[in-house]
């Protein structure tokens, strides 16, 4: 055995005793021989010599231990006669050391180091013998950018184009996969940061399957195949023991706001054509400005209403950018949170909005009817649109003052954030004395706040006028007997 292989195998004997006592019970159990061997109850015969009584002792004692070797290593399914060859018991690790190695073979020595960074790895001394394998100058490579790997973490995911140093970065970059895909989750840590593709690869698992892939492709003995599940074997236990150390790099690189933004907004893949790859878009709920039955002043006083409803993710990227990498990987999870809840609540504005807004089409329909008026659309174009724009010609000011009331703001705003039903009600109490003829001038940013333009531009398009003996504008009957351009009749006093 060589000097590196006795240093580990010192180590496992001397400091792993907690080692040697996680293997099995069933392993322990069989393994039992040297201590029944230890006070045997034969007798030597009067006449056999203290030489002989001697060296039978010392031959009980050499069998015990042999016993116990082959009988652990059957017990594990192990073989001996195969160098290099690893049982997993666990998280325990049995490794079968060859006979052979040379201080300046390779792959051994990066077992050997592996060997002796893993506390629950315990070395059986192997009957096989070790050459090793003529490695190709890429293959050697690759072992050297484990090795560094092993070396040394790094304090980032940079890399080059050479094979070492893509063995290397492949090696903690799977390592943070793993750490990161413990049962329950890290919290305070994101994946988000690690390079999608290694090396031409589609990812660092991928490439350091080929690195495997190459060392087996190099192996010609077929004993010598077992060596590279062993040195798989090894690398997993080795980056379960770093996980605390790949996860101090991911919390050093800064997440990008895209990372925030493609999690917690609503997406829309589109199909790429010609052999372009797909496109994953933004898309928030349709502003209320966007309705089809909307005049075009009210659409751009809407627009302005809204603005910054659906512009409050620069706020959130304002403030995610001045996060350092730690304090990014920490808050990542209350960001999504925020944005998820603020895209609901814009989706809830725009379901509401657009659809009491949609109660208007059927008296914009139904009078371009009367109109006899029939739109060409043309390709891009919207029906919809084209009917909006021409009921919004006309001389609305002969509508029934229940018609006009249903394009009015109190219609579609939300009163708990604008005081539509409040301006209503003074528009009502107006009435009491005289009839009573809504003019723009009537509303202000004052009163009625951020929405009185939208009031000024309902009172300039259908001229509002409400007869003093009214106390309540109900809804317009929807009946084909119905006029929209008559006049509200007068209530008893």
């Amino acid at each position: 055995m060589s000097a590196a292989a006795k240093t580990t195998q010192s180590r496992s004997n001397n400091d792993g005793k907690a080692t040697v006592s996680s293997v099995s019970t069933s392993v322990k159990n069989i393994s039992d021989i040297s201590k029944i061997l230890e006070n045997p109850l034969y007798t030597f015969a009067s006449d056999a010599s203290p030489e002989f009584q001697t060296k039978i002792d010392l031959l009980v004692k050499g069998m015990a231990r042999r016993l116990d070797h082959t009988l652990t290593l059957s017990a594990l399914g192990g073989d001996e006669e195969v160098p290099f060859g690893a049982i997993r018991d666990g998280d325990v690790v049995h490794l079968m050391y060859p006979q052979h190695v040379k201080e300046g073979d390779l792959f051994a020595a990066i077992i050997t180091v592996l060997a002796s960074q893993i506390p629950t790895c315990v070395i059986h001394e192997s009957s096989a013998g070790w050459s090793e394998p003529e490695w190709s100058a890429e293959s050697r490579r690759h072992l050297g950018g484990l090795l560094s790997g092993i070396q040394r973490k790094p304090d980032s995911f940079a890399h080059t184009s050479a094979p070492a140093d893509l063995a290397r970065i492949s090696l903690w970059i799977t390592t943070c996969a793993a750490a990161l895909s413990q049962p329950g989750g890290v919290t305070d840590a994101q994946g988000d940061v690690l390079p999608s593709s290694v090396g031409g690869q589609k990812s660092a698992s991928k490439y350091m399957s080929r690195v495997m892939a190459s060392l087996r492709a190099g192996i010609t003995d077929e004993k010598c195949v077992k060596a590279i599940e062993t040195l798989s074997i090894l690398l997993k236990l080795w980056q379960k023991a770093h996980y605390s150390d790949a996860l101090s790099i991911v919390r050093k690189c800064k997440l990008p706001w895209s990372s925030v933004l493609f999690r917690a907004a609503p997406t829309e893949t589109i199909k790429g054509k010609k052999n372009r790859p797909d496109q994953t878009v933004i898309r928030s709920p349709p502003k209320p400005s966007r309705s089809p039955w909307l005049a075009s002043a009210e659409r751009a006083e809407l627009g302005n209403l809204y603005k910054d409803d659906w512009s409050f993710l620069e706020d959130f990227r304002s403030r995610w950018n001045k996060l350092e990498a730690l304090q990014q990987h920490r808050q990542f999870n209350t960001f999504i949170r925020d944005i998820k809840a603020k895209y609901e609540e814009l989706n809830s504005i725009s379901n509401s909005v657009h659809a009491k807004l949609g109660k208007r089409k059927y008296w914009i329909e139904r009078i371009c009817k009367q109109d006899g008026y029939k739109p060409k659309v043309k390709k891009g174009e919207s029906e919809s649109f084209l009917l909006a724009a021409h009921f919004f010609k006309k001389d609305l000011s002969k509508l029934d003052i229940r018609v006009k009331k249903i394009f009015s703001p109190l219609q579609y705003l939300d009163n708990t954030k604008y005081p539509v039903k409040s301006t209503w009600g003074q528009l009502l109490d107006g009435a009491e004395d005289s009839d009573f003829t809504i003019q723009a001038s009537a509303f202000s940013l004052d009163e009625e706040g951020e929405c009185f333009r939208l009031w000024q531009i309902w009172a300039e398009i259908f001229v509002p006028t409400i007869t003093n003996s009214v106390k309540r504008v109900d809804d317009p009957p929807l009946i084909d007997t119905y006029n929209p351009f008559s006049v509200l009749p007068q209530e008893d006093t």
